[in-house]
């Protein structure tokens, strides 16, 4: 197993240079992948309490100590300094090198000085599909001039880069990353102790931008999206040129935290710019999709998806990118647009290639592919479809979402059936008993919801969900004193108060008092107030209208107005089938203020089913003015039109939609037809 072998039968030697403290966990595979492709292991360890020592030294390498003084520079170049051979790989330990015996064809190439590899970062919970990927500088001769700088994100490219020996390259071998997963951030506090010694960087250096930019992504990376800007100005401020390595990913994430903000109008105004530096950065072009949904610029948007579809995937050899954003990201991003647009048929065919693209498996798609199909097929056709679309690759995983999302359109005997196949292929036995809880609600069964819940494991990634679910069951069983105890539990469990606060809010209204002790921060009360909305929905979805009705005063209570809570609750009213208190809380929210172009088409479709032709055609020509970018709110005025008769008027209101959407197969056929109809 040792990885020493000197000498070397090789004529250029590689030495691995590693730094670790409580890497057991990791250690192992990341040794093994490079066995027989480096001939000596450097490790320096800064304080390791667990087995890491002795697993590096049974992999035969040299363990060196230190200190650990907050500067993670340091210790690389001590690991350095004790190699022996012609190239330094440096590795660290939560990674692995796919196909490092390739690595001997590198070090064989003349006139190069060092390589840059291919480093792919999974993110989220576990590995999957969430990725981003860059250019690492990882592998470069041993010369005495080639030492790190930096005590966090250290850096030694700029040293070789300068040093007047030879050329860098780029090549596609690949360095997997897990450290960027959530349960080793959460497990090692990783958060705390970059923003920490990064803050000390700043201290030191004030104006060094790739400090001030390491900063930024540290707040970032926290959700303190404010911060970050303020640190990614002061970074872009000091920049002296746009050709920097991590330049093209600072303009990427300013825009992010800009749209984060609400601040539109400034993200587009960077994107300008950015494009115009960065034409073919995928992850610009979806950023700029996302921020023209959200004016609803759907054409825009259309553009902007397109376009980065159009450029594909990066290498990770020209820029920072996160995987995806030039195929299924972008795909699931424009079906979701033609979705909003009315335009089902082109949004299922979307979602459709964002699951290929995406080897099978990308939870977004699957879920709004799902979903799409049931408004149109039955539930054991879309049920079939969509099992034999997914992959063999987290199959398991897949068939979950297939019947969570069987599960609200209330279908769970379809839902069953998945989970019992997601079972078998080897899903995460939390996650279906999770569901199987769901499907017991809906039929009513509460102790076998209760038992399902009970059996999910502690400590696993769903368990936090499960005591959340159980505090649902005890309540509607009418045990709030057992609802109290699991909720306490889930205090426990998790570091989200919002939840705990909305359920005790809703203990204490079945219970005739207030469970919740303290008052709702301000900052917490959207928050809270989403949770709220989601138990309203599930308790409408389940027919328990006394729970619901209970409900319904604390989003009042909780929201900042009103006005906040009143066309949120209409529409809910309406998806659930209850269109007189629907009709009551939308005409309010009209009232109250200035309401979505949605609030008017639901009203007018409220308006058609009362046989209310006049006020049905009022609300939705407002929700066309509000919202002309909209195939929907064309085909609905239409439709109601050629109802009455009225064919010419519903071939003008679409003959009005295809100057706005030309390319539209929906519009174009149906006008066809209306044409037809208005002449006979």
């Amino acid at each position: 197993m040792g990885l020493r072998t000197v000498p070397s039968e090789h004529d250029q030697r590689i030495s691995l240079c590693m730094i670790m403290r409580d890497e057991e966990e990791h250690l192992a595979r990341c040794l093994t992948s490079v066995t027989g492709a480096v001939d000596e292991v450097i490790i320096v360890d800064t304080g390791s309490v667990d087995r890491s020592v002795e697993i590096a030294e049974r992999f035969g390498a040299t363990v060196l100590h230190e200190e650990w003084r907050g500067d993670f520079a340091a210790p690389r170049n001590t690991a350095i300094d004790a190699a022996s051979g012609d190239w330094i790989l440096v590795l660290d330990a939560d990674e692995e090198v796919v196909g490092a015996h390739a690595l001997r064809d590198l070090v064989r190439e003349e006139g190069v000085e060092g390589w840059s590899l291919r480093e792919v970062n999974f993110i989220g919970e576990e590995r999957g599909i969430d990725s981003v990927v860059m250019s690492a500088f990882r592998l470069f001769r041993n010369r005495p001039e080639y030492r790190y700088e930096g005590a966090l994100h250290e850096q030694v490219m700029g040293k070789v880069a300068h040093g007047g020996f030879g050329e860098m390259r780029f090549a596609g071998v690949e360095i997997h990353h897990y450290g960027y997963l959530e349960p080793t951030n959460r497990a090692k506090k990783k958060s705390d102790r970059n923003m920490a010694i990064v803050m000390e960087e700043v201290r030191r250096k004030p104006h060094d931008p790739f400090t001030l930019f390491n900063t930024g992504v540290e707040y970032q990376r926290v959700g303190r999206h404010q911060e970050a800007l303020e640190y990614f100005a002061r970074s872009f401020e000091n920049l002296d040129s746009l050709a920097v390595y991590y330049a093209s990913l600072l303009v990427r994430n300013i825009v992010a935290s800009l749209h984060m903000t609400g601040r539109n109008d400034e993200a587009l105004d960077v994107l300008a710019d950015g494009l115009q530096a960065y034409p073919d950065f995928a992850d610009l072009h979806h950023l700029e999709g996302r921020v023209f949904v959200e004016r609803r610029e759907y054409r825009a948007a259309a553009r902007s998806f397109t376009r980065a579809i159009e450029i594909g995937e990066h290498g990770g050899d020209r820029y920072l990118t996160q995987t995806g954003m030039g195929s299924f990201y972008a795909l699931s991003g424009l079906g979701m647009l033609h979705q909003l647009m009315g335009d089902k048929g082109e949004a299922a065919r979307c979602f459709k290639r964002s699951i290929e693209a995406a080897d099978g498996f990308f939870p977004a798609p699957v879920m709004a592919l799902t979903r799409l199909l049931l408004d149109t097929d039955p539930p054991d056709v879309v049920r079939a479809y969509m099992s034999s679309l997914v992959s063999e690759r987290r199959r398991g995983d897949a068939l979950c979402l297939i019947a969570e999302a069987l599960l609200e359109r209330g279908c769970p005997d379809e839902a069953r059936a998945a989970l019992h196949e997601a079972r078998a292929c080897g899903a995460d036995e939390g996650a279906v008993r999770l569901q199987l809880a769901e499907a017991a609600l809906r039929g009513g069964d509460l102790a076998q919801a209760r038992a399902e819940l009970s059996a999910v494991s502690p400590g696993g990634a769903f368990h936090q969900r499960a005591v959340a679910s159980a505090v649902v069951v005890e309540v509607l069983d009418g045990d709030l004193v057992a609802a109290l105890e699991a909720v306490g539990d889930l205090e426990q469990i998790s570091d989200d108060t919002t939840v705990p606060t909305a359920y005790r809010l809703v203990i204490g209204a079945h219970g005739g008092v207030r469970a919740a002790e303290d008052p709702i921060a301000d900052e917490d009360r959207p928050a809270v107030l989403d949770v709220l909305f989601s138990l309203a929905g599930s308790l409408l979805a389940l027919d328990r209208l006394d729970s619901f009705n209970l409900t319904v005063p604390l989003l009042y209570e909780v929201a900042p107005s009103a006005a906040d809570v009143e066309e949120r609750l209409g529409r809910l009213l309406f998806k659930e089938g209850f269109t007189e208190p629907a009709a009551e809380r939308l005409i309010a929210a009209v009232e109250a203020g200035d309401p979505s172009p949605d609030a008017f088409g639901d009203l007018g479709r409220i308006c058609q089913e009362r046989d209310m032709p006049e006020d049905a055609e009022a609300f939705l020509v407002e929700a066309r003015e509000r919202d002309r970018q909209n195939i929907s709110r064309y085909l609905d005025l239409a439709g109601l039109m050629a109802g009455q008769g009225r064919f010419a008027d519903a071939d003008a209101v679409l003959r009005e939609g295809l100057v706005m959407h030309p390319y539209s197969s929906v519009l174009s056929e149906l006008r066809e037809s209306m044409s037809l109809l208005a002449r006979a």
